[in-house]
């Protein structure tokens, strides 16, 4: 059996060097104690990315992790894709070629072909304005599912919301993001395309929130690395790393930091946004909150 994570946040942008050592330090801890094969890192596009893949890279180069380089770009139609690659340098030419709301969901074929990068459409149905099929058109939305390579079937990012709704007696008032929270964690099979691979993410933005990650049951030919082998488009299933905190305080906890994390990227994403239209405002680098 081989493990992948294909949705990860290191989650450093912004912190200042203690900070950033400290987190990094929590992640290789996890990573020690819940073995994982690859971690594909997937940082945001206005999150510094080629800076979250190298402190993962250096600080796990003496696990039996495999990190994949990769970055969670936004279009400027505000929809995130991923994009992999096979190594360092391709992650540093595509983000050169692609910056942040400088392309539409309509050029991630020639994206895919121009960079040789692997194409994910996270979350399609979360609750946020990122996901893509919740806020394109159909016709977009299909454009883009027979342009990508994989569709993400199960988002971690949902689990503590799932849980916590279902616990509450306001789940009536609910059905349509409980549908949604239903669809982030297991994707029906009717909205998994035509010959797509399936993805499965933590999407965790802190350490220890690694909850479910994906495996195959096949194994890399001779001679392929993680690239060719994710190449063939992998159907992966869902496999457990870590138990969640069962207690309501756990998952209020949980929600609160993922909601002022949600806050301070909205805030930098928009800061970026406009200084990418107005050069007469300086780019933003405040530093986020550690949230542990």
């Amino acid at each position: 059996m081989t493990t992948f994570d294909l949705h990860f946040h290191a989650n450093v942008h912004g912190l200042k060097r203690s900070s950033k050592a400290r987190r990094m330090l929590r992640h290789v801890e996890f990573l020690k104690s819940h073995p994982l094969d690859h971690l594909a890192s997937t940082e945001h596009s206005y999150k510094n990315p080629l800076e979250a893949y190298q402190r993962l890279a250096d600080s796990t180069a003496q696990l039996p992790v495999n990190i994949i380089p990769g970055v969670e770009s936004v279009s400027s139609e505000g929809i995130d894709v991923i994009f992999l690659y096979r190594t360092e340098d391709d992650l540093r030419r595509a983000l050169d070629e692609t910056p942040s709301f400088r392309w539409s969901v309509r050029d991630v074929k020639s994206i895919r072909r121009n960079t040789g990068g692997l194409c994910v459409i996270p979350h399609p149905f979360h609750i946020s304005k990122t996901a893509a099929g919740s806020n394109l058109s159909r016709r977009s939305y299909k454009l883009l599912l027979n342009n990508a390579d994989y569709i993400e079937v199960h988002n971690g990012s949902a689990l503590h919301l799932d849980r916590r709704l279902k616990r509450s007696c306001t789940k009536p008032l609910f059905p349509r993001t409980l549908e949604k929270m239903r669809w982030t964690l297991d994707l029906p099979m009717s909205q998994r395309g035509r010959n797509l691979g399936w993805a499965i993410g933590s999407d965790a933005h802190f350490p220890g929130e690694q909850y479910v990650v994906g495996k195959t049951r096949l194994d890399p030919r001779s001679g392929e690395d993680a690239f060719d082998f994710l190449s063939r488009r992998l159907q992966l299933e869902q496999t457990p790393l870590m138990p969640m905190g069962q207690t309501n305080m756990a998952h209020n906890y949980s929600l609160v930091r993922a909601g002022v994390s949600t806050l301070m990227e909205g805030a930098l994403k928009r800061l970026r946004r406009l200084h990418d239209n107005a050069s007469d405002i300086p780019a933003p680098d405040f530093a986020l909150p550690p949230l542990i």
